[in-house]
């Protein structure tokens, strides 16, 4: 890895780590609804350029509109609103975590429904991510069954749901649109899904409300920065070191979420969440058959 794919990779990890803190700030203000819509739509805005300038990335977009179309739901609109749902009780650093869990899901989807075999260290990582969530989601699992811990247990599920999404966004990808180019995928499915998502974002708009500039600023940032600019640096790093070391960024991505949450917001992780962020991070290493010697060779 070049220290500019290094500087790329950290870059990247930060930006995507800010998109929960952004969820955490502006969800309060905005609303689930509104929120997700609207990133989705401002991210949507910033792609069309890419595909104002570059006929070629028209082309890809009008041959494949029905897959993409599938993309930009279960890629962005689907798992846009359930983090929004989620960022309402759980915190910015465990929802990075259980984002971490998107290529282990990806790699048993892709087992289950598209004949990639898993080998026994992904099957292996895969059972201890899932043990990893159940730590992580044990005081409400296994504790007293308080309101509290229910309306904590939801948001968590929405999460995961989330993460489903992600994979299933991410194989379809894979296995239907390998001959469009990466810029064309973004550009279309976000176009496509923010086009799905302008009349909730009109219609569930909080009208009559002050939002505050931090509010606004977060879910500019969010579209525009952790969206649309940040999945442009994400196809650069996979150009540059490939699929497996740019998906790896999913380990690092709770680190800065988990200092973000408590520099800027004051968040803190309990004793299990922890132990779980732990768990689920390493099931995740072991799911992409990642080697450290090898990530950091040139």
């Amino acid at each position: 890895m070049s220290n500019r794919d290094l500087i790329i990779f950290m870059t990247l990890s930060f930006m995507w780590s800010l998109s929960f803190i952004f969820y955490r700030i502006g969800v309060p203000e905005f609303g689930s609804l509104a929120f997700a819509s609207l990133r989705v739509v401002l991210a949507g805005l910033t792609m069309l350029v890419f595909v104002l300038i570059s006929p070629k990335n028209r082309e890809g977009i009008r041959d494949n509109w029905k897959v993409l179309t599938l993309v930009g739901l279960f890629s962005a609109a689907i798992p846009f609103m359930l983090f929004a749902f989620s960022a309402r009780s759980v915190n910015a650093g465990v929802l990075a975590v259980l984002n971490a869990s998107v290529p282990m899901m990806s790699g048993f989807i892709a087992s289950t429904f598209f004949k990639d075999r898993l080998s026994k260290k992904q099957i292996l990582g895969l059972i201890i991510g899932v043990i990893g969530v159940i730590i992580l989601m044990s005081e409400n699992l296994f504790g007293s069954q308080s309101a509290s811990s229910e309306s904590s247990l939801l948001p968590m599920g929405y999460a995961l749901f989330a993460c489903v999404g992600y994979a299933v966004g991410a194989n379809i990808t894979r296995n239907y649109l390998y001959n469009v180019s990466p810029v064309a995928i973004t550009a279309g499915s976000l176009i496509i899904a923010s086009i799905i998502m302008l009349p909730i974002a009109v219609y569930e708009f909080p009208y009559g409300k002050t939002i505050s500039l931090t509010a606004w600023t977060s879910v500019i940032c969010i579209g525009v920065f952790s969206t649309a600019i940040a999945l442009i640096f994400m196809n650069q790093l996979i150009k540059s070191i490939g699929p497996m070391r740019a998906t790896s960024i999913t380990l690092v991505i709770p680190i800065f979420a988990i200092i973000l949450g408590y520099l800027l917001l004051g968040e803190a992780l309990d004793t299990p969440a922890i132990i779980g962020s732990m768990v689920i991070l390493f099931g995740t290493y072991l799911s992409l058959e990642l080697s450290i010697k090898k990530m950091l060779k040139s």
